[in-house]
Parts: C-alpha cells; sequence; structure tokens
C-alpha cells in the first residue's frame, strides 16, 4: 500500500468535524492531516499542510463552500474538493460543478459513501451519486431546452407582446378576449396577429400557434 491520502477537513460544527477525524484515522490509506472551523482559518492551513483532498462543508458561515472551492481551485489547484452537505438541490449541485469542485455529498449520505468518494476524487475520477447524476441530466435538459428557445427566438424575431399573444390564442381565446386579458385594443390584437403571421410567413392563427408549439415557445 502507497502513501495515505492526505485531507484536510473545513467544518463549523466541532462535533462534526471531531468525529470525521476519528473515523477517517480508521482507514489504512487515509490520514487527516488538519482541520479547521472556517474558509479564513483553513486556507493558510491547506497552503501550509499541501492536503490532496479537501472536505468542506457547504454552509460555512464567513465563506461558503463554493466560495472556499473557487478560491482553492484558484489559489491551490492541486487541491482537490470534495463539498459536504449538499442539499438534493439542482441549482446547488450545479453551482459545486462550476466553482471546480470534484466531489459532492449529501446530507443523508453515509460515511462509507464519503469514503467512496474521497478515493475516486483522488484518483482523479469525478465522484456523485445516481441521485445527483440524475439532477445534472435534468439541468441540462432544461439548460438545452431553454437553448432551443433562445435560438427559435433569434431566429424568428418575434416580440414579448405577440408571444403572449400566441400563448392566449393557443388557450382558444377570440381577439375581443385577448384584448380584455391583455388590457389593450382588439384592433391593437388583431395588427400583432397580423405581423406574426407576416414574420412566420404563415396564412392562419392556428399554424402560427402550431409553429410555436413545435419550437417550445409556449408556455403550455
Amino acid at each position: 500500500m502507497g502513501q495515505p491520502i492526505r485531507i484536510f477537513i473545513v467544518d463549523d460544527l466541532r462535533l462534526l468535524r471531531e468525529g470525521l477525524v476519528s473515523l477517517l484515522a480508521e482507514q489504512e490509506d487515509l490520514t487527516v492531516i488538519g482541520a479547521a472551523a472556517s474558509g479564513t482559518q483553513a486556507l493558510d492551513q491547506i497552503k501550509a499542510l499541501c492536503p490532496q483532498v479537501a472536505l468542506i462543508d457547504i454552509g460555512l458561515p464567513d465563506k461558503d463552500g463554493i466560495a472556499m472551492t473557487q478560491v482553492l481551485r484558484r489559489e491551490i489547484p492541486q487541491v482537490k474538493v470534495i463539498i459536504l452537505g449538499l442539499l438534493d438541490l439542482t441549482h446547488e449541485i450545479m453551482a459545486c460543478i462550476e466553482a471546480g469542485a470534484a466531489g459532492y455529498v449529501l446530507k443523508e449520505a453515509s460515511f462509507d459513501y464519503l469514503v467512496e468518494t474521497i478515493r475516486a476524487v483522488h484518483a482523479g475520477e469525478s465522484f456523485c451519486s445516481s441521485r445527483i447524476a440524475n439532477s445534472l441530466f435534468s439541468r441540462i435538459a432544461e439548460f438545452a431546452d431553454e437553448q432551443k428557445v433562445e435560438l427559435s427566438l433569434s431566429s424568428i424575431k418575434l416580440t414579448t407582446r405577440e408571444l403572449e399573444i400566441l400563448n392566449e390564442i393557443a388557450q382558444g381565446l377570440c381577439n375581443k378576449d385577448i384584448a380584455q386579458r391583455l388590457g389593450i385594443e382588439p384592433q391593437t390584437v388583431k395588427n400583432h396577429i397580423h405581423n406574426i403571421l407576416d414574420k412566420l410567413q404563415l396564412h392562419t392563427r392556428l399554424e402560427a400557434v402550431q409553429y410555436a408549439r413545435d419550437r417550445n415557445l409556449l408556455k403550455e
């Protein structure tokens, strides 16, 4: 067996911090070389001790785990960061990825899962649970849909008002009802519809609605 993986822990909860130190010490291939209660305390120690992996709680009071990760990736890029205590929230996970974390551990994760994550990250793998992976894939799919909508909007150049009217038409409303709902004159609605059909080079309201639906432009 080679040298044990050198770990630094950053967590403001003393009980959790000391508990992790004790439990990790039982693993022959892991060793905790330092611990701190805040990001401010941790930075200088991490620079001096040169751990291979840093375990950082996402909810640090002075410098949260994401901000701490960004600093480490910028100033000490050789340290691989695992963020602890994540909720199962896609936006939180995406923020960790963007900050440069190599691993992510949910609040409900087991100690065995944490150890597995440490070993995988040290070996050069970006490690996460299947639940986190599913969240990421869902967000990627949502992002792709958003990009499609933006591309569609940029190519056909419909205004916000024209899109509002298309959504109202899709709900089966007539010009008079659309005008009342949007607080504009029926003739204004008619003019907008004319502009929509002209831009899309279509002939009927139903064709315009179908065009927008096919390109995910409606709120349905």
